[in-house]
């Protein structure tokens, strides 16, 4: 549906319409050639296009709470998370976002609050014991106490060592903050309020997922959290593509 609202909005476009229509005509082509002739193509090459239109594809994932967690995983089923009364999630121990758990690269988003101590933001994660973790940590008491993220991996259940990085300013204790990762390859850079914190290299995690935690003592909010990649109109396309094959 919405790559019919993109391509076809309310107000007549003669553009976009044509757009469609050629669209619809080169998908009914392949379609075609695929049923009536399928000896002309080779079945590796018809794979290998079915993937890329795939990994081409417009990825959204978002979750707000509002309709439970039967979407995270937990090694705990969830039992130690819970909710505040505005209906904010609050972390315990680790869980994953489970229609994440097979992806590769991806934009991570969420609005999320430090109330103690720290929060732990989880990306790449094959599992609940390999993962990639960034972790916000509240360094000081005070209305405006500074802020650190700490990095490091989890492989197999053992913790590499931690690396500290100091927030620029300071941050309101009682706020929620916009945070976002960018995971590319090996890559991963981190932003907190359109701040540029951290980028850094570690080619141990090849895919996985998104999740939050919390350890004894600490305690937050997270209000949402989006995974991302390819939102731009060929990302649309392809999804839309995706979909048909």
């Amino acid at each position: 549906m919405r790559f019919w609202t993109y391509l076809l909005p309310n107000r007549f476009n003669l553009r976009r319409q044509l757009f469609a229509l050629g669209i619809l005509l080169a998908l009914t082509a392949i379609a075609g050639a695929v049923v009536l002739k399928p000896s002309r193509h080779k079945p590796d090459a018809w794979d290998t296009f079915k993937k890329d239109i795939r990994q081409r594809a417009e990825l959204d994932i978002f979750d707000d709470f509002q309709s439970g967690l039967d979407s995270w995983e937990s090694i705990e089923n969830l039992s130690t998370w819970s909710y505040d009364n505005g209906g904010l999630a609050i972390p315990g121990k680790i869980a994953v976002l489970t229609p994440s758990l097979h992806l590769t690269d991806y934009d991570v988003d969420s609005v999320a609050q430090v109330v103690s101590k720290g929060l732990g933001l989880v990306f790449r994660a094959s599992g609940t014991r390999s993962y990639q973790v960034a972790k916000l940590i509240v360094d000081g008491k005070g209305p405006m106490p500074p802020l650190v993220v700490e990095r490091y991996a989890v492989i197999g259940g053992a913790e590499s060592a931690r690396v500290r990085v100091h927030c620029p300013g300071t941050f309101q204790k009682d706020t929620l903050y916009h945070i976002h990762i960018q995971v590319r390859g090996d890559t991963f850079t981190l932003f907190i309020e359109g701040q540029l914190i951290d980028s850094w290299s570690d080619s141990r995690t090849k895919s996985g997922g998104v999740g939050f935690f919390c350890a004894k003592g600490e305690r937050a909010r997270v209000a949402w959290v989006r995974v991302s990649h390819n939102t731009d109109a060929a990302g649309r396309v392809c999804a839309f593509v995706s979909s048909l094959l």
